[in-house]
């Protein structure tokens, strides 16, 4: 029954979670208003979702000018129960509900709060903007970084290629004892092997 009344649910019913993104419930919020005409939100939080709650009606407040709200803070309580219906555990947790409307209430409870002054809307809505705006401008300013890195890890790759070249020679030129990988098999023959030819043909001379 409880998974039919969440499908049956109003669009204008909105329940926050823990993992509700408040950035996608705001986009939510304006679209149904504007699009299916809608006076007023309903939203609901419990717990630890209560914070989100109150930013996410914070936020359209401010996008939304002429806004009321009501607040009502009631208990859930959360019971487990074994096989027999037997009560092993109960816990209360605090309940958010939040009514946003653009016509005043008629019946006005303790937790009601009237529409922002639009002085300070307006104040506020442009020091938002300014943060967006400085947010975009890090973006734009750390893509050309990101490029950087790849060179610098190209540069970094050539550097470990000379470091494993010279990485089998001591201090006096000679190779260092058991160094039998490609890297130094590589540099071995060539300051031996042309020398070694030199000292044959003279021999031969001989």
């Amino acid at each position: 029954m409880s998974s039919q009344k969440d499908t049956q649910k109003a669009p204008n019913d909105i329940r926050i979670g823990i993992n509700s993104r408040p950035k996608y419930v705001i986009k939510y919020s304006t679209s149904i208003m504007e699009e299916k005409k809608l006076t007023e939100l309903k939203f609901s939080a419990v717990g630890g979702s209560i914070g989100r709650l109150l930013d996410i009606v914070e936020v359209l407040k401010i996008l939304k000018p002429g806004l009321y709200q009501q607040n009502r803070i009631t208990s859930v309580a959360y019971q487990t129960v074994d096989s027999n219906n037997t009560l092993l555990n109960q816990k209360l947790y605090p309940k958010l509900e939040v009514v946003l409307s653009t016509e005043e209430p008629k019946n006005k409870t303790e937790g009601f709060q009237n529409k922002m002054d639009e002085k300070k809307r307006k104040e506020i809505e442009e020091i938002m903007k300014k943060r967006k705006e400085e947010i975009e401008k890090r973006g734009r300013r750390g893509a050309p970084r990101g490029r950087g890195r790849g060179r610098g890890r190209r540069g970094g790759f050539r550097g470990r290629r000379g470091g494993f070249r010279g990485r089998p020679r001591r201090g006096d030129g000679r190779l260092r004892r058991g160094d039998n990988r490609r890297g130094a098999g590589r540099g071995s023959p060539r300051g031996r092997g042309r020398g070694a030819p030199r000292g044959n043909r003279g021999r031969g001379g001989k």
